[in-house]
């Protein structure tokens, strides 16, 4: 065997191991944080928000990604297993579900950026935009808006053979070579990753000069509104992080997949080929840490999002449940444990053998 076919066969392995182990990583932590998302965004003190609902809803899309689309990615990338390789029905559908519910999640976190520039703006009749109402309709507008914007899919993408990594001819499901390959690539890059990321910019920018101005305008709070006013910052901060993550994760793969549709007419040995889907995996499988780092980077910039997860811990923990108890006009809080050998007691003294 000859040294470029030994590379070659590194190359391939590399791939398929990077994309095996970095899916199971996010497979783990997206699974089990996602759910703890559900769970925080449903609690009283944060549901009230409206970016909280975009929120909510953006973890319900991330949860689809994780237990269903990097699954089956994880089946197609490092083990070859692709059934949509053979069957164009379900080429058609998978891929085009596949592409659009990952640009829902990163555009309801955009909405979520516009929201908290609504929210935090001077203007009372800017601000009253800001509502459950206008979120419920907003995400309505983005599903329906994601599906229309990638129905062509349904018709454009086919099965074709091509040049595997390996350099052999197989089927493989992919959009019509030519025009609408570049174009497609185009255009799933700008509504992955573009336009969310610019937005997200841009109102997080915004709301930031929003928020200068309401403390130079009201530069003295009463209780209430303070509270209020840190709920908001905490929002803002976690929404910052994920912001910041969706674009370090999905940019790269968008350069990567421009790159592979304007070369795709370019002549390529094997060698370039298997370097190129080193990179392309890489990318591609990264992309989905911007679908599953989401509840810990909440948890470690949100204080009310650790306060209400916290909340949830110890309701689940019988030893840390408490019972409120009415004693000469004070409410006092004691463990079940204590609670019942209080009763023991009472019980004995009014009963005495």
């Amino acid at each position: 065997m000859s040294t470029i076919n030994i590379t070659i066969n590194q190359l391939n392995a590399a791939a398929s191991a990077i994309v095996l182990v970095v899916s199971i990583i996010n497979f783990v932590l997206g699974v089990v944080g996602q759910l703890l998302n559900l769970l925080v965004f449903t609690r009283p003190t944060l549901r009230r928000e409206p970016c909280t609902l975009y929120f909510l809803s953006s973890t319900c899309f991330n949860l689809f990604i994780v237990v269903i689309v990097l699954p089956v990615r994880i089946l197609a990338n490092a083990f070859d297993i692709d059934q949509t390789d053979y069957n164009i029905g379900l080429c058609k559908i998978e891929n085009f579900t596949f592409f659009v519910v990952r640009p829902i999640s990163c555009w309801l976190i955009a909405f979520a950026c516009v929201d908290r520039f609504l929210h935090s703006s001077t203007n009372i009749s800017i601000r009253r935009w800001s509502s459950l109402k206008t979120a419920r309709v907003s995400i309505g507008i983005i599903i329906v808006a994601m599906a229309i914007l990638y129905s062509h899919m349904i018709v454009y993408y086919n099965i074709s053979y091509t040049i595997n990594q390996y350099g052999n001819i197989v089927p493989s499901c992919d959009s019509q070579k030519g025009f609408y390959r570049n174009f497609n690539t185009i255009w799933h890059t700008t509504f992955y990753s573009l336009c969310p990321s610019f937005l997200m910019i841009f109102f997080g920018s915004l709301t930031l000069k929003n928020i200068r101005q309401r403390r130079l305008i009201h530069p003295v709070v009463g209780g209430n509104n303070r509270i209020g006013r840190r709920t908001d910052s905490q929002l803002l901060r976690m929404l910052t992080a994920q912001v910041f993550i969706i674009i370090i994760s999905t940019l790269p793969y968008s350069i990567c997949r421009l790159y592979v549709s304007f070369t795709a007419n370019v002549s390529k040995n094997t060698l370039r080929i298997a370097q190129e889907n080193l990179a392309s995996q890489i990318v591609g499988v990264m992309r989905y840490f911007a679908h599953t780092s989401s509840f810990y980077l909440y948890t470690l910039t949100g204080i009310v999002f650790r306060k209400e997860l916290i909340k949830i811990i110890t309701h689940y923990l019988p030893m840390n449940r408490h019972v409120a108890h009415v004693h000469e006009g004070r409410t006092i809080q004691i463990s079940v444990l204590q609670n019942n050998r209080q009763e023991t007691r009472i019980h004995t003294a009014s009963n005495p053998q």
